[in-house]
């Protein structure tokens, strides 16, 4: 479907002509326009463009009311209906990227209980500047079961399902290694849940890779939001095919680096692994694959 899409130039006259537009304007630029929609003097939306005077592609939402946005829908492909969502939680410390239509990245929790909301300033970019957010609407009706039912997976996840959605969720986590008699650490972002195998993925002309090689056990650590999980494992190369495409496809990023048919390429599963969550307030919990 083409929604009929404005620049910034247009949409500023849009605005100039409508008294009660002209009351909501917080900020008018070459690149972007913000609206205080509720009258508390902050903005509550904006629309921007990433060049000057050009389309816009990109809305700013703040959901929260604090005067910080914390929703971002962008149209990269130019049609007038956004193919992307960025998400800041709460605090501005974790973000996930939704591509609509392909894989959902959960790490928005919070993005349900402000649906509303959302829906609200989508009437508003309708009526008042001839953009259209109905798709979002319809995707969050259609995939809402499904995001819920993963969510809920997620909190009740045990054993090496537990570990991999701390790790994924984490994004980062900190890999340790032996370099002869010394320790190595380094952060790492690849993991993979595939075949009931938890994997990790890094390059063999890495010196992380000979480390690995020479002495396989290691230590994995992750914090995120009051917990930190402790994994010790052996790491098993694993020239398996299909799991680097499945690590691949999960990460597409790699692929500017990383390709399943070269000889670089290397995954590797955890095996014997003892995974311990700790925190301040509760009891560790062992979990062993």
């Amino acid at each position: 479907m083409e929604v009929k899409r404005v620049s910034i130039r247009e949409a500023k006259k849009r605005i100039k002509n409508d008294p009660e537009l002209s009351k909501m304007l917080v900020r008018s630029g070459w690149r972007e326009i913000a609206l205080d929609l509720d009258g508390d003097g902050m903005a509550d939306v904006s629309f921007s463009s990433d060049k000057i005077g050009r389309k816009i592609d990109t809305m700013a939402i703040d959901l929260s009311g604090n005067g910080e946005f914390n929703l971002y829908l962008h149209d990269t492909d130019g049609n007038g209906i956004p193919d992307t969502v960025l998400w800041m939680g709460d605090g501005a410390d974790q973000e996930a990227v939704v591509a609509f239509g392909g894989e959902v990245e959960l790490g928005f929790i919070n993005l349900g209980v402000r649906v509303a909301n959302l829906l609200v300033a989508e009437e508003f970019m309708n009526r008042e500047l001839g953009l259209s957010l109905a798709d979002l609407a319809a995707y969050m009706k259609l995939h809402a079961a499904a995001m819920l039912a993963e969510l809920e997976k997620r909190e009740n996840a045990e054993g090496i399902e537990k570990v991999y959605y701390f790790l994924d969720d984490a994004q980062t986590y900190y890999l340790a290694t032996m370099d002869g008699t010394k320790p190595r650490v380094r952060p790492f972002g690849t993991v993979l849940l595939f075949d009931g195998k938890l994997y990790i993925q890094t390059g063999k002309v890495k010196d992380v890779s000979r480390q690995i090689s020479e002495n396989p056990f290691v230590e994995i650590c992750a914090f995120m939001n009051g917990t930190w999980v402790r994994i010790s494992a052996e790491l098993v190369d694993d020239d398996n095919y299909d799991a680097k495409v499945a690590m691949l496809e999960k990460m597409p990023h790699l692929k500017n680096m990383y390709s399943a048919d070269d000889d670089n390429t290397q995954v590797l599963y955890l095996k014997d692994a003892t995974a311990t969550f700790s925190s301040f307030t509760t009891e560790p919990e062992v979990i062993t694959f």
